[in-house]
């Protein structure tokens, strides 16, 4: 057996979890590729079904979502353009209703409440000290306009049991506690028409609110840039443990295969503390504040957890 340095940041007091000696590592328990066998249920359906696997994925719409309505007006398996062909997912927002809220099109890919292929041992939960590898391949559409505030096309889940019922200057725990955000118009530095920026972001007690939408907020780990009509790779690794009452641990990101960071840091909330519940979820699609104006495409390719 090869000999392996184990080593463990500090960061804000969190120290990552290390596997212990002669443990496995994490093993493939999932893998979209929207081809044959992986289908919408039917015409008009939003659900997709997964026959290699024994599941499916069902869109979560928020109430006075507008879908794109100049192609097909819901998401969508297409044929063309994508990464592996045949398939890939295609998901599109047009600008919001008036009176909207915000506008929500995301795919559970690993459920926080659902069951999951291979079975109960593969839940995702806060402080389980287990890791976990997720990539996925994005394009976005050549016509994505910038969003006006917040879109996110990534994130893991944490739910909370306070149903937004927050008091002003109270953090609401769970929600996107690690997310990939499309910066928005007003903090854009790359005002080239072809490129879109983004950031990794983490949510925690300590975290507080996005204002810069770079390293300046303490929630966000990176921030970097993609074409648009191109298709990227995006690879994370998480490791959540608990030190001190705290949530946090290994977060690592790739980009085409290039390593951006990876490093230990506080992410998520603890259900001891906060009114939070520990089972974490993987989302894939566009989560978009309510603007009035925008239309942006979005595609998936090749979703694979490996946990």
């Amino acid at each position: 057996m090869a000999t392996h340095m184990r080593r463990c940041l500090m960061v804000a007091g969190v120290a990552c979890s290390v596997p212990a000696i002669g443990s496995s590592g994490p093993t493939t328990r999932l893998k979209v590729d929207f081809d044959q066998g992986q289908a919408m249920r039917a015409k008009g359906s939003t659900v997709i079904d997964d026959a290699r696997n024994g599941v499916d994925f069902r869109a979560t719409m928020d109430q006075d979502t507008r879908a794109d309505t100049r192609g097909t007006n819901l998401p969508q398996i297409v044929a063309t353009g994508c990464k592996s062909p045949p398939s890939c997912l295609r998901v599109s927002l047009d600008p919001s209703r008036k009176g909207a809220q915000k506008n929500k099109i995301m795919y559970s890919f690993w459920s926080h409440y659902r069951p999951l292929p291979g079975g109960e041992n593969g839940r995702m939960r806060v402080g389980d000290g287990k890791t976990t590898k997720i990539s996925f391949n994005m394009k976005l559409g050549p016509e994505y306009d910038t969003p006006l505030s917040q879109m996110l096309h990534f994130q893991v889940y944490q739910s909370n049991k306070m149903d937004g019922g927050a008091k002003p200057g109270v953090t609401e725990p769970g929600g996107p506690i690690v997310s990939l955000r499309i910066v928005p118009a007003s903090r854009r530095r790359n005002k080239s028409p072809d490129v879109e920026e983004f950031i990794v972001a983490v949510r925690s007690p300590e975290a507080g609110r996005l204002i810069h939408f770079d390293e300046r907020d303490k929630g966000v780990l990176y921030r970097g840039e993609v074409r648009k009509g191109t298709w990227n790779n995006f690879a994370l690794v998480l490791e959540s443990g608990r030190s001190n009452k705290r949530i946090g641990g290994r977060v690592g990101f790739w980009l085409n295969g290039r390593k951006c960071f990876d490093k230990s840091v506080a992410w998520g909330f603890n259900p001891a503390i906060y009114p939070s519940n520990p089972n974490l979820g993987v989302e894939l699609g566009s989560y978009r504040s309510a603007d009035a104006k925008g239309h942006q495409t979005v595609y998936f390719d090749d979703v694979t957890i490996d946990r």
